[in-house]
């Protein structure tokens, strides 16, 4: 599986989850959660992947 389709996979959890989420929101709260989610929806991947996303590496070492 290439790191892209790992990225889209996980986001798609995401997705999933805050839907699932929204079923216990006040109603107030399920439109803001809405907002973000359709700012994730609606704004390019390609542009925005490197600043929205961060996933720390967690195997690799860092080298001085």
């Amino acid at each position: 599986m290439t790191k892209e389709t790992e990225i889209m996979n996980a986001m798609d959890e995401c997705v999933v989850n805050a839907c699932e989420r929204m079923k216990t929101l006040n109603p107030q709260e399920r439109f803001h959660l809405l907002c973000e989610m359709g700012e994730w929806m609606y704004n390019p991947l390609s542009e925005e992947i490197e600043d929205v996303l961060m996933v720390p590496n967690f195997g690799e070492k860092e080298t001085a």
